[in-house]
């Protein structure tokens, strides 16, 4: 039986490659699983109410899920049904629904007195009235479940905004999205900080391509260290807590006086962190994960 189950669905991902090796280092028993390869089985017998590839197996010690922004129905529903057995998932599927919703994320932040941009959701037709008098241009608009920046769009007018409305209207998406005030205090610049186990590792600057707003790593951007500060450490670890996160990514846009928290990850990649920051992420991850099966 392996001890610990990474749960992803990228076999050959840089993060699982290093995570399998930081385990083998540590002597812990680890093997990736993809989701979509279990079938479950609801009966009383918890030896007999999962399989992998057709095959009965034993239930591990602890899931490492690195499913984040892909979780769907079925990658839930696994987890939960690990759950409901006393298996230990980090994250845990209540957690990592919370954060794929991005307006349910920012719904919990504020409920917390976390500082979020102004947030709102919008339907078709569009009331652009009532986004100009709530939100104002430039404003963004993004997806409701996304990740690398994908499915966010900077509107810096409201002709640009209407502009996109019409052009999803007329593609018959008619999709539910969140539009959001713009924090330009640091356009092309944000902050990922590392939490893990209620502590921050650290931070990186992500500065992006020049002309995109957006600031990831994998979309051409660079990173730098950047120092923790009391402010960070705390708004941070915060965040990560109400969302009922053991490991988390909180990514922080500069504001004019402090931070606001854009969104958490729940499965966040670190190549870009371990490359410009020279921090052994999959090692602090590895650790956590020990203690918490010791």
């Amino acid at each position: 039986m392996s001890v610990v189950w990474i749960l992803s669905q990228h076999r050959d991902s840089y993060e699982n490659s290093r995570l399998l090796a930081a385990f083998d280092a540590k002597g812990i028993e680890a093997k990736l699983m993809h989701p979509d390869n279990f079938d479950i089985i609801v009966n009383r017998s918890k030896n007999k109410s999962i399989r992998y590839q057709g095959d009965l197996i034993a239930m591990p010690k602890l899931v490492l899920t690195r499913t984040g922004a892909g979780t769907n129905y079925f990658s839930s529903a696994v987890m939960r049904h690990l759950e409901k057995y006393n298996v230990q998932t980090i994250n845990s599927s209540d957690a990592i629904n919370n954060v794929r919703d991005k307006l349910l994320a920012h719904q919990i932040l504020v409920a917390n007195n976390i500082p979020t941009p102004k947030t709102m959701l919008v339907k078709f037709p569009v009331h652009i009235s009532t986004v100009e008098q709530e939100i104002g241009f430039p404003c963004v608009v993004k997806v409701l479940q996304g990740s690398h920046g994908k499915g966010v769009h900077l509107c810096p007018t409201k002709e640009h905004f209407i502009n996109l409305m019409d052009l999803v209207d007329n593609l018959g998406v008619k999709k539910t999205m969140i539009v959001q005030e713009f924090i330009d205090a640091g356009v092309g610049t944000d902050l990922r900080v590392w939490v893990i186990g209620g502590k921050c590792i650290g931070a990186m600057k992500r500065i992006g391509p020049e002309g995109d707003f957006r600031a990831n790593i994998t979309g051409g951007g660079t990173g730098e260290p950047f120092a923790v500060s009391d402010e960070i450490d705390l708004l941070c670890r915060e965040t990560a807590k109400c969302l009922g996160l053991d490991i988390a990514g909180i990514d922080l846009l500069f504001d004019k006086d402090g931070y606001k928290v854009c969104e958490a990850n729940s499965a966040p990649g670190f190549e870009g962190f371990e490359k410009y920051c020279s921090l052994d992420i999959a090692s602090e991850i590895v650790n956590y994960i020990a203690f918490k099966i010791s």
